[in-house]
């Protein structure tokens, strides 16, 4: 790669000899020289890295070697034309519990700002987020409760996102509730909106965000916004 360049000898065309003359800088320089440049290609660069990212989510990229939903590929909702369910949304918090959103969800068609905001990095790599963070002001466990009514079927204990219960529910909707310090709920049964799931906890691949509770909405088996769904706050 360090091969030594030999001199071009060929002879300088006019052109060439009349820039050095003059003093007048080449195209290159005169397009360097500009003020727009250097945040142009700042924000291209971040653009491409992030384009990077998420497409090494869509090839199935994963800090686990497990199935679960967040090995799904990042939809965005804006693409994605969506039924409202006959039930809508509630949190799945108890009521009377304040707490915010503190990851959300990555918008494939947001903005850099917002995309960055919605990467989390694990093992000095960066992942799509593709559900939300919920937890409380002051980093406490609190009581995890059904969105929607559904049927359970998934409970399990997962390396790095901690326990997870994942609830089939109708109109093409399913949710994933991870990073839970109990549950209370087990496989095969048919649970009614609000009923207890279990406690919020902390995990591996989000260690940094504490007691949280990780929430994911797909629909038509495609993770959406849950705050496209929810009740405003």
């Amino acid at each position: 790669m360090d091969e030594k360049q030999h001199p071009n000898h060929e002879k300088k065309t006019p052109d060439a000899q009349n820039n050095k003359s003059t003093g007048r800088p080449t195209a290159a320089k005169r397009v360097m020289s500009k003020r727009w440049l250097y945040p142009a290609i700042y924000l291209g660069a971040a653009a491409v890295i992030i384009g990077l990212m998420y497409a090494r989510s869509q090839m199935g990229s994963s800090p686990t070697s497990s199935t679960s939903a967040n090995d799904t590929a990042t939809s965005d909702t804006t693409s994605t034309s969506i039924t409202e369910p006959k039930e809508p949304f509630v949190w799945p918090v108890a009521d009377g519990t304040q707490t915010e959103v503190t990851v959300p969800f990555f918008p494939v068609k947001g903005t850099l700002k917002e995309q960055e905001s919605a990467l989390v990095e694990y093992d000095n790599e960066y992942y799509p987020h593709k559900g939300i963070d919920i937890k409380t002001e002051g980093g406490s466990s609190f009581e995890v409760d059904a969105a929607l009514s559904g049927t359970v079927t998934k409970v399990d204990d997962q390396p790095l996102y901690g326990q997870e219960v994942v609830v089939q529910s109708d109109d093409g909707y399913t949710e994933t509730y991870q990073s839970l310090e109990s549950v209370d709920v087990k496989a095969g049964e048919k649970i009614h909106q609000g009923q207890t799931i279990g406690t919020a906890g902390s995990n591996t691949f989000e260690k940094g965000q504490g007691n949280h509770l990780y929430f994911e909405v797909d629909y038509n088996n495609e993770p959406i916004d849950p705050q496209s769904v929810l009740p405003k706050q």
